[in-house]
């Protein structure tokens, strides 16, 4: 079954968990903004059944949680939190649907408004991979994305 991709409905599926005293990098970042961003951690991916992504662009994604002022020469958990295994998933490369109850073989659909909604069962795929740190909205970390 798709679902509304809207922070409300999936922060109720996917809830957000941040590092309270150790540090610890997200597993999926989404930004939900204008420009709907979803990075995932590519050790999630390595996880997922491979339909969910095949032939969908990744985009590399490098991400510094550090200081932007961060000097590696005295800092040494500096490198700890600097990751280049991220990948941005183009949502745009997803169809658009005439209607949503067909075949649950996308991860993503636009209906024929052009709203973005998520297949149920890649959530429960993404939990099973492993995806429990979860960021929502938040400043960007520096780097590109």
């Amino acid at each position: 079954m798709y679902i509304a991709f809207n922070q409300e409905i999936i922060s109720s599926l996917l809830p957000e968990k941040r590092p309270d005293s150790v540090f610890s990098n997200p597993d999926l970042f989404i930004v939900f903004n204008r420009t709907v961003r979803f990075v995932l951690w590519q050790e999630i991916i390595d996880e997922l059944p491979e339909h969910w992504l095949a032939d969908k662009d990744l985009w590399d994604s490098d991400f510094d949680f550090s200081s932007n002022h961060c000097n590696t020469e005295h800092d040494t958990d500096c490198d700890d939190r600097v990751f280049d295994d991220y990948k941005t998933l183009e949502l745009l490369q997803f169809p658009t649907l005439d209607t949503l109850d067909v075949e649950q073989k996308y991860a993503f659909a636009y209906d024929s408004n052009h709203v973005l909604h998520i297949n149920q069962d890649f959530i429960k795929d993404l939990k099973s991979a492993g995806c429990s740190n979860i960021w929502y909205n938040t400043t960007a970390p520096f780097g590109r994305y």
